[in-house]
């Protein structure tokens, strides 16, 4: 019967959760109870891991990929999601995603949103495809990157204790008023341009978080960025890009150059952030955003 019960164990699929206790808007102290409940435990042999340090995330991934586990899942929001993913780029082993984050916008763009129990199914489902990720200046990405506005936001939110769509908010309002518009050169493949913009939104998948989508149109799995140029305006007026945001419309807008493309470098004259999946960077003199084609497998809706 030891042998048997060996054997059953050696066909189940290996899956990792990875998860840092201390970040998120929702607590893990059920975590393990959730996965017994709802986890398929006839296809899955399951182990939790919590981070320790910044990256600890992407070491584990790493490890878990070289013994050829069949997938690593992120359990939180989309920091989270990034430094697992990292790990997983060019490996046989799947991003699987479990959404506790605040904002969660990488979860929103594949279907699964806030729903944790939901999530969990998609995993027993198995179905996996091969997407896009990208990078600015060697800086990995899987969701949305840029400068600007958005960026400013990013980098000054992280500085904040405090998680959640209020503080998102409040810091976006304090930093619309006196921000700076940056001078831009940017060039692609076809073609090279200056001029002056609020915000350069580099988009591999559609949305920030709270289901506010910048690239309402974009694959994942199409071997291109979107691009969404905001340009210099007054500041009131970007206040109406919001409901274009969640009405999915953004793209169409007046205020914004929308196009496609493999590469793109930015030379920020401004100085100012850049972000990579929500977290802030100072900027550097000039960013090549790189697309890195199927080079990510993902659990996802089928």
């Amino acid at each position: 019967m030891a042998e048997v019960k060996k054997i059953v164990k050696s066909l189940k699929k290996k899956i990792i959760f990875v998860t840092n206790p201390f970040s998120g808007a929702k607590s893990k102290k059920n975590l393990a109870h959730t996965l017994q409940t709802h986890l398929d435990h006839q296809l899955f042999e399951h182990e939790i891991i919590y981070t320790q340090y910044p990256n600890h995330a992407t070491e584990i991934s790493k490890e878990n990929a070289m013994l050829g586990v069949y997938a690593v899942v992120a359990v939180g929001g989309d920091g989270t999601i990034n430094e697992v993913a990292k790990g997983l780029v060019n490996t046989q082993t799947a991003l699987g995603i479990i959404p506790y984050g605040s904002g969660n916008g990488f979860s929103y763009h594949i279907g699964i949103r806030r729903d944790v129990v939901g999530a969990i199914k998609v995993l027993n489902k198995c179905h996996i495809s091969l997407i896009d990720t990208g990078t600015a200046n060697g800086r990995f990405f899987i969701n949305v990157a840029g400068l600007g506005l958005d960026a400013t936001v990013a980098y000054k939110t992280k500085l904040n204790t405090k998680r959640g769509f209020l503080p998102y908010f409040i810091n976006t309002v304090k930093e619309s008023f006196g921000f700076k518009f940056l001078h831009l050169n940017i060039k692609t493949p076809d073609k090279e341009w200056s001029s002056e913009y609020a915000m350069a939104v580099v988009a591999n998948g559609s949305i920030y978080g709270y289901d506010f989508a910048v690239a309402p149109v974009a694959k994942l799995d199409d071997g291109l960025f979107d691009i969404l140029l905001v340009k210099k305006t007054q500041i009131f007026k970007y206040f109406w890009l919001v409901p274009k945001m969640l009405n999915k419309t953004f793209h169409e807008s007046p205020l914004v150059e929308y196009f496609r493309t493999e590469k793109i470098v930015i030379s920020n004259h401004s100085k100012g952030f850049f972000h990579v999946d929500g977290e802030g960077f100072l900027a550097e003199d000039e960013i090549l955003f790189l697309m890195q084609p199927k080079s990510l497998l993902l659990l996802h809706k089928q």
